[in-house]
């Protein structure tokens, strides 16, 4: 009797084993961890999509700064130019204006030599 008791104890503690096991191992049956897969999968997805996002306005601004940099530089080197262009004409306008203002003297000059020598000159 004893031993049959032995026997149907075992038997009930592997059938409380096996019913207390059966929805662990079929869990991925479960309707309920289904749905939290595809949250999970959602999220990341999400997640994943954000990073994309983040790397896009990253790289925009980046290309941004480096657009703004290049004009800037370009209208830098403009200004550069068209200095340098009025110094040449201011040069250019100056050496005429020295050069007019220097024939102008001599003329002025020769002028006044001319008229000092006429009026100084014995009659003839």
């Amino acid at each position: 009797m004893v031993s049959k008791l032995i026997r149907l104890g075992f038997a009930g503690i592997v059938s409380i084993g096996i019913s207390t096991a059966a929805p662990v191992v079929l869990a991925d049956d479960n309707a309920a961890a289904g749905a939290a897969d595809k949250a999970s999968d959602t999220a990341k997805s999400a997640g994943d999509s954000a990073n994309k996002a983040a790397n896009s306005t990253e790289d925009a601004a980046k290309n941004a700064g480096d657009k703004a940099s290049d004009a800037t530089k370009n209208a830098t080197d403009k200004t550069q130019d068209a200095a340098k262009n009025a110094g040449d004409s201011t040069e250019n306008a100056a050496k005429k204006a020295a050069g007019s203002t220097d024939d102008a003297a001599k003329a002025a000059g020769q002028k006044a030599d001319d008229a000092y020598r006429g009026a100084t000159r014995p009659a003839d």
